[in-house]
């Protein structure tokens, strides 16, 4: 919530215009720097589910990586505008 606050009050100082700030789907779009494996989802099965996993390619809301994934890329694009 600060750095949410701290962009707002930015944009209000400097009377700039935010097309859109879409957070709810922030640990969604990290993408995942190591190899996570995980069973089949309820309702997605194909072949044997007991022999057959899927490999993330983005972070999930439950995998310890998403946060950290979701707090480097906010980092680099925060910083990337000059803020520190």
């Amino acid at each position: 919530m600060p750095t949410i606050r701290t962009i707002l009050a930015l944009a209000a100082i400097e009377d700039l215009h935010l097309p859109s700030v879409d957070i709810s789907h922030a640990y969604l779009n990290g993408k995942m720097e190591v190899d996570v494996y995980m069973e089949q989802p309820e309702g997605f099965t194909q072949g044997n589910p007991k022999e057959l996993v899927c490999l993330l390619d983005k972070a999930l809301y439950e995998a310890k990586q998403g946060s950290r994934q979701w707090n480097k890329r906010i980092h680099k694009v925060l910083t990337e505008l000059g803020l520190t």
